[in-house]
């Protein structure tokens, strides 16, 4: 059994797997240096997640997810273990990979004040080509931050946790141009219930 506890996604910690849209993270570091757009009514900060697929017979689309929340995860969770805190665990079943392409997913209409969505990804074995469960990882999103797999890196399907019953997600991803199998660049690896187990804190 592999087990290990989810943390809080920072640009620098999910670096390895892809690249991150995190606002408040990016807005903390900023200094006067800073150019302000839209006439002084905002700040742009550029190139903050890259998107890639280097096959022409690829075109990017955005797509929609609707990700319902499991009832077991149906609590506010906190970033480290409190005293008297319960956990819960989460078993991964499957991972899957894009190998030609990255994919972003960007949460719509959520809460920047609490983890919304938890993301668990994996390197890939350069001889088997299938999870490397030692760079296996758990990252635990705020309602405000979207995610890019790089492309070829292993990753479960999105989780959703808390109160809410579902989060929408726009996913952008590179697709075949043929209508009848745009979801051909994907490639899973299935687990038991008890393989790949991450442990989450609860608010006490």
């Amino acid at each position: 059994m592999t087990s290990l506890i989810a943390e809080p996604l920072t640009i620098e910690s999910f670096a390895p797997y892809g690249s991150t849209i995190s606002p408040d993270e990016e807005i903390s570091k900023l200094d006067e240096s800073t150019k302000n757009a839209n006439q002084g009514t905002a700040i742009k900060l550029m190139k903050k997640s890259q998107v890639e697929n280097p096959l022409t017979q690829y075109t990017p689309n955005w797509n929609m997810f609707r990700c319902f929340t499991q009832p077991h995860l149906k609590t506010p969770l906190h970033i480290n273990g409190r005293k008297n805190a319960s956990t819960i665990n989460h078993s991964i079943r499957v991972l899957e990979k894009h190998p030609y392409s990255s994919q972003t997913f960007l949460p719509m209409g959520c809460s920047s004040g609490e983890f919304g969505y938890l993301v668990v990804v994996a390197l890939e074995n350069a001889e088997t080509k299938e999870p490397d469960v030692s760079t296996l990882r758990a990252f635990l999103c705020k309602g405000n931050q979207a995610v890019t797999y790089g492309a070829g890196v292993w990753h479960a399907p999105m989780i959703v946790t808390g109160s809410r019953e579902y989060i929408d997600f726009g996913v952008l991803i590179y697709e075949l141009l043929d209508p009848n199998s745009p979801e051909k660049d994907c490639v899973e690896s299935f687990y038991g219930d008890s393989d790949l187990v991450i442990t989450m804190f609860t608010v006490s």
